[in-house]
């Protein structure tokens, strides 16, 4: 009665993974050609449990719109209490000083607003008690397959119920068709660019 239980294990031996294909292992060099890894890489038990606890996570399903908001109303839709009363995420992008954007309060930000659909309404009171109506704006879902990294970050962080606000390094030019800026194929440059060369 030992023998079809031993052939089972040693088929379910055959059937395990190698070491880089685990979702954990760190990306690099490693293994080597004769398959030496440094002694501080996970093993294998703790490559399956790193996956396990992954693959247990909630991935939410998440929609977006795209807005525009003054200084004052981002800087209190920003307020972490804010984002966890109502539930959203926001991608955050301030827009460089010019015809579209001022200084101080007058600055304009860019933002995608992420949440569950089901979040809707939250979402959109939040908005509109800042003077900020967005309930005319398109609701798009994310595509999950085409997502950016932070948009795939976002899913499993809402399925936790964490909320944040990314803010990226990089002000934003905005270009209206038929400008040089727009036709040019490598983007607007700032006219200090020289300068920074």
């Amino acid at each position: 009665a030992r023998r079809p239980v031993l052939r089972a294990m040693a088929s379910m031996r055959v059937a395990r993974k190698k070491l880089h294909e685990y979702q954990g292992w760190p990306q690099g060099i490693y293994p080597m050609s004769d398959g030496w890894v440094p002694p501080a890489y996970p093993g294998e038990e703790e490559l399956i449990a790193y996956e396990e606890r992954v693959n247990s996570r909630r991935k939410a399903v998440l929609v977006k719109r795209h807005v525009c908001v003054k200084n004052l109303a981002y800087d209190e839709l920003s307020q972490q209490e804010l984002l966890a009363k109502a539930e959203f995420s926001m991608y955050c992008m301030p827009i460089m000083e010019g015809l579209y954007s001022g200084e101080g309060d007058e600055r304009t930000w860019y933002l995608i607003v992420y949440y569950e659909t089901a979040k809707k309404g939250k979402v959109e009171r939040a908005f509109k008690a800042l003077n900020a109506d967005i309930s005319d704006i398109e609701q798009v879902p994310v595509d999950p397959d085409e997502a950016q990294d932070w948009e795939k970050e976002l899913m499993y962080d809402h399925g936790a119920s964490k909320f944040k606000a990314i803010v990226s390094a990089h002000e934003y030019f905005v270009c209206e068709k038929g400008t040089t800026e727009f036709e040019d194929p490598w983007g607007p440059t700032h006219p200090d660019g020289p300068l920074w060369d």
